[in-house]
């Protein structure tokens, strides 16, 4: 705040441009079949409910296997969180890490070091997957001891480089650091790719591999005595030999389907995206759950808000001004960036912040995937993996996968 109460925000030069809920229009809307009746295969072996990244990541996997698999999304390939999130890989720290599914978190960014060169070659798009170094500033001494506690584990990990910068040395890492740091952790060897993109690609690959994508509301399950046999729309229904529930926030609703309640809630973020006529960011600032970057759209991506409110997705100055405040408090020579675009979008929180992939108790042929929250574009790979080889084989051998069961949340 300034001297007179006002927010730091309205101290920066902004030009709002234009602002949006939908993503960025670098690549051409994917679009889905509406008149259509059910796709190539009138009763698909597999029907995936949401076409995000799990859900979508999910159907290209079983394609692949040989699966005949339809895809239904109400909205449009990656028109939620999917599609806004800001794309970091972080598998160093999150909700479980490094106590439940650290194994986990490493597997997906490995993966995603392979996945992207795959989605490059069936579709041509270019996810943009990239290293990038990651400083956490601390401005307190408490601050400092709680990351010096982790770097003590993150150092032992193969493949990264952890370690304590002064705060000449975390400037002398990004020239935008903000001096009055007391120090930062900065850690190599982790990544980003543009979420749109991705989500985008995945689609694409599902449908090269014969998979359908429609425009179609579910609104139940078929089925009796737990036996799931497809899905109920708004306007008739789909037979299938098997269910995923990809929701996203929506899952939860889901519940009523299946009988089964699934502890999924919208998480709300909000990012802002800057302009500035200087060099790009060669790391990313992060603190306190806020982060920015230099993304390779040319823009500065600065994040995130953590609202609690339901299905909202409305645009706010307050989300703005908190965003942006904690963007000066990290980089204060950001100051004279223009704010071009502001976005939000609903993530799917778990009960405990960790992914949920399983079959549904009580049924057959019936699975979920969701609760990525925060680092869904991350665990996306490891939760797709494991999804659809639980669909194929019966059991995966994903590491973490167990703590990941629906199970976890059984009351008594």
């Amino acid at each position: 705040m300034s001297a007179n109460g006002e927010p730091l925000a309205f101290l920066i030069p902004l030009r709002i441009l234009w602002l949006s809920t939908r993503p960025l229009a670098a690549l051409q809307e994917h679009t889905v079949a509406t008149n259509s009746p059910t796709g190539s295969s009138p009763n698909p072996d597999v029907v995936v409910v949401g076409a995000g990244i799990s859900g979508c990541l999910t159907a290209y996997l079983l394609a692949r296997s040989g699966a005949s698999v339809t895809i239904l999304e109400a909205d449009s390939v990656g028109s939620h969180a999917s599609g806004f999130a800001f794309g970091g890989l972080g598998p160093l720290e999150g909700a479980g890490i490094p106590d439940h599914i650290l194994d986990f978190s490493v597997w997906c960014f490995e993966r995603h070091k392979t996945i992207y060169e795959e989605l490059r070659e069936e579709t041509g798009i270019d996810t943009q997957f990239h290293l990038r170094d990651r400083l956490n500033l601390a401005f307190t001494e408490a601050e400092a001891a709680h990351q010096k506690e982790a770097i003590a584990w993150q150092s032992q990990l193969p493949g990264f480089r952890v370690e304590w910068l002064q705060p000449e040395d975390a400037v002398k890492a990004e020239p935008r650091t903000n001096p009055d740091c007391i120090g930062a952790s900065w850690a190599q060897g982790t990544g980003a790719v543009e979420a749109y993109r991705y989500n985008l690609a995945v689609a694409q690959a599902a449908e090269k591999y014969g998979a359908t994508i429609l425009q179609r509301r579910v609104t139940g399950l078929l089925g009796d005595g737990g036996n799931c046999r497809g899905v109920q729309l708004e306007t008739g229904q789909i037979e299938a030999g098997t269910v995923v529930l990809a929701g996203g926030p929506w899952t939860d609703g889901m519940s009523e389907w299946c009988g089964v309640e699934i502890p999924v809630r919208p998480l709300k973020g909000q990012i802002v995206r800057l302009q500035l006529q200087e060099n790009p960011m060669v790391a990313s600032l992060n603190y306190a759950g806020s982060y920015a970057a230099s993304k390779p759209d040319g823009l500065i991506w600065a994040g995130t808000t953590e609202e609690d409110v339901g299905f909202d997705e409305e645009l706010t100055t307050a989300a703005r001004d908190k965003v942006l405040g904690d963007l000066l408090k990290m980089a204060p020579s950001l100051a004279e960036a223009e704010l071009v675009q502001q976005t939000a979008c609903l993530r799917p929180l778990s009960a405990d912040g960790m992914p949920i992939v399983d079959a549904i108790p009580g049924w057959d042929n019936l699975y979920l995937i969701t609760g990525g929250g925060r680092k869904g574009i991350l665990w996306s790979t490891g939760m797709a993996h494991g999804l659809a080889d639980m669909v194929v084989k019966g059991t995966s051998e994903i590491p973490d996968l167990p703590a990941l069961s629906l199970s976890r949340f059984a009351k008594g």
